[in-house]
């Protein structure tokens, strides 16, 4: 927050401000309200820890998504500036540090604790602890050390999961952070590219950018992954290149918008 506060620049309580009041109609409508649809979750204490997974998952999901609406707003509030890039820095670092948190260590915890109250049944499937960096590292172990005869993703058997899975498993969330910091860079570059067009333009051009680039990025997330190639005809994709790869599109998206400012900026 200290690299915030410099020397003509807008306090840090503004610049923040300015990040919600750009982020929070998105996290609305794509987390609350989906929320709400299975809201009250009182029936008992486990259906109300199973709608906290859903919360800290869904949170975790979509925050790196929404950075490309706080590029936006740094961009219009800061102007282009290394005043713009430093504070780039800290709200994209704090937002997908939260995002880690709540996708990678806080969701799985309360997945375990959510299956930990249906009793015994669970014991098989809870082998390794909560699916947390930890433990799936615990459980890439134990199926290296031992394979199986035949590899298997019943959530029962976890013994089974083949390596190249649990490992993506395990990247994945690395993975969705890194996308944040780039999705806020371009956000911070389709601001700067679409400035001169009339409000009407500005706001679709910016959201056709920022929904369509984050749509792309998520399907090739999907396409990529490794349990469906698996369970359709057992090839084993590697589960580090499967998560790291998409990451190639909006690197290149940040790239051609990068070079298209430095154009109009520079003639």
């Amino acid at each position: 927050m200290a690299l915030l506060a410099i020397e003509g620049g807008p306090s840090p309580p503004r610049i923040w401000g300015a990040v919600v009041r750009a982020m929070l109609p998105w996290y609305l409508l794509l987390v609350v309200g989906r929320l709400l649809l299975v809201w009250p979750p009182f029936e008992d204490d486990a259906s109300f820890v199973r709608w906290l997974w859903m919360f800290a998952n869904d949170t975790a999901l979509v925050l790196p998504f929404l950075l490309f609406a706080a590029g936006v707003a740094l961009a219009r509030k800061l102007g282009y500036s290394r005043r713009l890039l430093r504070a780039s820095a800290v709200v994209g670092i704090s937002v997908v540090a939260a995002s880690y948190g709540l996708g990678a260590w806080l969701a799985p915890e309360l997945d375990d604790r959510f299956l930990s109250s249906l009793g015994a049944d669970t014991q098989d499937m809870r082998r390794f602890g909560p699916r947390t960096p930890v433990g799936i590292v615990r459980n890439i172990r134990f199926v290296e050390a031992s394979p199986p005869e035949e590899y298997a993703l019943q959530a029962s058997t976890p013994d089974r999961f083949p390596p190249n899975v649990l490992r993506w498993e395990l990247h994945v969330p690395v993975a969705f952070a890194a996308f944040g910091l780039i999705n806020l860079l371009i956000g911070v570059r389709s601001a700067e590219l679409t400035a001169g067009l009339t409000r009407g333009g500005r706001r679709n051009a910016r959201v056709a950018i920022g929904v369509l680039g984050g749509m792309a990025y998520f399907v090739c997330h999907i396409l990529a992954g490794p349990a469906e190639p698996f369970l359709r005809d057992g090839a084993m994709r590697s589960g580090v290149a499967a998560a790291w790869i998409p990451l190639a599109l909006p690197a290149a998206e940040a790239v051609i918008l990068g070079s298209l400012a430095r154009a109009r900026r520079y003639g």
